[in-house]
């Protein structure tokens, strides 16, 4: 590769996701720093304010190291920023390692997209479509995908006969999430009706917008994707082990109970069904960049798609990195395709006429 660019790491942010996107940047710019790259580190605060961490990450080098979250976004008034663009190098290309609202959602791809410069990861449209979980099943039912059956509640429009039918409909146990937000934050199982009530108002805690999910009794597989839509490639999958009723936020990030197995342990046409269902998804959603697939294994041969994460994690227990080292590519070569990626797109659009 030529002499690496500019990288730009946003990461932080006001979502519930904050301290995962942190801990992700510190793998991603310590790897990146390894690897020459100049790295730029930009915080967000959870008032959405913009940072300089240059001094917050000045003595990262130890990519396993697990720093503590709130040291890694520096808010004294001297780091401020009075907007993005100010501390952006030219000719740099970004990487947002932005979790949920606000950073997978597009709008700060959007904000990328006005001011011009090249970053990794979806774009708008495949940004806001992924992020809420019930267009995204719109879509993937569209395209003849599997998805779990589903209800959509609106705040605005919640009753008790608007949810009892809802949960009438698709029967005991179900999920109850907020239809934009990762992680398992806000999520619940209900296998009681009396468990329900309170489930959705937790849900509605972090979003407007809630979907009751149907329980799929499966075995849950991850895969990782890496490509634009002409060239996409497709990790083996990995399975995941729950130490908890379903795999929550603590158990992803807390407990350390939970056990990831890479690769799973699937048949040649389990697996080829898999990657085939992953790729669909993808191209489906019209995500750029990178993604992980997440899907369940019903019986022998029948999968269901769970979601499509267009910014999946990068700290040390996460599937995305694991699945790729697996398959012989370490961090810093994924971190090397995706900025050719962003590149590569950016050129593409640029060419794009704007005139009759």
């Amino acid at each position: 590769m030529p002499e690496a660019p500019d990288l730009v790491v946003v990461y932080g942010g006001p979502s519930a996701e904050h301290e995962v996107s942190c801990i992700s940047a510190y793998r991603i710019a310590a790897q990146a720093r390894r690897d020459g790259y100049r790295v730029t580190p930009i915080g967000l605060t959870r008032d959405k304010r913009w940072v300089d961490a240059t001094g917050a990450l000045a003595s990262i080098d130890d990519i396993d190291a697990l720093p503590s979250p709130d040291a890694l976004i520096d808010q004294a008034p001297e780091t401020a920023l009075d907007h993005l663009e100010s501390g952006l190098p030219q000719d740099a290309v970004v990487f947002p390692l932005l979790h949920g609202p606000f950073g997978e959602d597009g709008v700060i791809q959007g904000h990328f997209e006005a001011i011009g410069v090249p970053y990794i990861g979806a774009g708008v449209l495949s940004s806001a479509i992924c992020m809420d979980k019930a267009i995204a099943k719109s879509v993937l039912r569209e395209h003849g995908l599997p998805v779990a059956d589903w209800r959509l509640l609106r705040r605005s429009h919640l009753s008790d006969e608007v949810l009892a039918g809802a949960a009438g409909g698709l029967g005991l146990p179900l999920f109850v999430k907020p239809a934009n937000l990762g992680s398992s934050i806000g999520v619940t199982k209900v296998s009681d009706p009396s468990g329900l009530q309170e489930a959705v108002a937790l849900a509605f805690e972090f979003d407007d917008f809630v979907i009751l999910e149907a329980f799929v009794d499966g075995r849950e597989l991850e895969l990782a994707l890496l490509g634009n839509d002409d060239d996409i490639q497709v990790t083996v999958a990995g399975e995941i082990i729950a130490s908890r009723e379903f795999y929550d936020y603590e158990d992803k990030y807390e407990l350390g109970v939970a056990k990831t197995i890479v690769p799973a342990e699937l048949d040649d046409s389990q697996l080829a069904e898999a990657q085939r269902l992953a790729t669909e998804a993808f191209r489906a959603l019209r995500v750029e960049g990178l993604a992980r697939v997440d899907l369940f294994l019903v019986g022998d041969d029948s999968f269901v798609i769970n979601e499509v994460n267009t910014m999946p994690g990068f700290t040390p227990i996460s599937m995305y990195p694991m699945l790729w080292a697996a398959a012989g590519l370490p961090l810093g070569s994924v971190i090397d395709l995706l900025v050719g990626l962003a590149t590569t797109r950016h050129e593409r659009r640029r060419g794009l006429r704007t005139h009759r």
